[in-house]
């Protein structure tokens, strides 16, 4: 089983050229728009950082202040352990090769520069090889409290702190390594529905699997699209969200929609949980 497990991982090359998709909607790109200096696919050290305006520096600014002011009580340890390693500037956006080295020193992850959304395919390749794509543009002051889009807070500033945790980080290496083994649509969708409902909205109850005995008020966050959104940090707290007990089983067939807050929710007991159940049910399915 083992040897099996290796000879997939050494089949997976990291994607080289375009990494991006054409999506329906995208962040709105706050001004001037400049083209990056790194070529899409410029992974560590190598990326280029952008010559960004004081607008855009701005935006950066207010964003990490209002989400800082947050964070206590309502994210998880494992996250503002991550957040105090990277320890982003406050007054600027983040050099990605800074971002790069931080996460290779923590858990041996680095940093490729993407223009946008990730095809499927390519990204299970890059977090089976333990790249992360970020983008190096930031959102439009106006969708400063959630963009359904990817940019350059909602990849730092969400993703990174998590990825700087190991137990974590072996998970999302492993969910890489058994999307990479999808075959068909529909097995691609149970792997997007597993990293919304996680990596991007996932939420952590010591007590989730409690029954009646759970204790809302234990309940922390850890995924990127809550954490990256001052809107979605206070609004997946409270009473408003359903929260169920994690179960890969259901959120397989669960739908999602990615231009509104979200109603339903998931919470897992810990990472250990998390990372021991998706390699259950992915050995199960023969994704490892």
């Amino acid at each position: 089983m083992a040897s099996e497990f290796f000879n997939k991982l050494r089949n997976i090359p990291i994607p080289e050229g375009t990494l991006s998709i054409e999506v329906e909607y995208k962040a709105k790109s706050s001004y001037p728009i400049v083209a990056s200096p790194s070529v899409e696919g410029t992974i560590g050290e190598k990326i280029i950082t952008p010559t960004y305006s004081q607008e855009q520096h701005k935006t950066w600014k207010i964003m990490l202040n209002k989400q800082s002011q947050l964070v206590q009580g309502n994210l998880c340890e494992e996250y503002i352990e991550g957040m105090k390693l990277l320890n982003f500037p406050k007054e600027k956006i983040p050099s990605l090769a800074q971002s790069s080295e931080t996460l290779r020193k923590c858990t041996n992850w680095q940093i490729i520069r993407a223009e946008g959304l990730v095809s499927p395919k390519n990204f299970f390749a890059l977090l089976a090889n333990k790249v992360f794509p970020c983008t190096d543009f930031i959102r439009h002051i106006d969708e400063i409290d959630y963009t359904p889009a990817p940019d350059t807070f909602h990849d730092q500033a969400g993703h990174l702190a998590m990825i700087t945790n190991q137990r974590f980080a072996e998970f999302f290496h492993l969910f890489g390594i058994a999307g990479a083994q999808a075959k068909n649509d529909a097995e691609v969708m149970w792997f997007n529905r597993i990293y919304w409902f996680t990596v991007e909205f996932g939420l952590i109850n010591p007590t989730a699997h409690a029954g009646k005995k759970r204790d809302h008020k234990q309940c922390r966050i850890y995924g990127a699209g809550i954490a990256s959104s001052c809107g979605e940090i206070i609004y997946s707290l409270s009473e408003k969200v359903k929260k169920r007990p994690f179960s890969l089983d259901v959120i397989c067939e669960t739908d999602f929609d990615i231009h509104h807050m979200q109603d339903l929710l998931f919470e897992i007991e810990s990472f250990y949980e998390l990372e021991n159940e998706f390699r259950i049910w992915a050995t199960k399915k023969g994704f490892i």
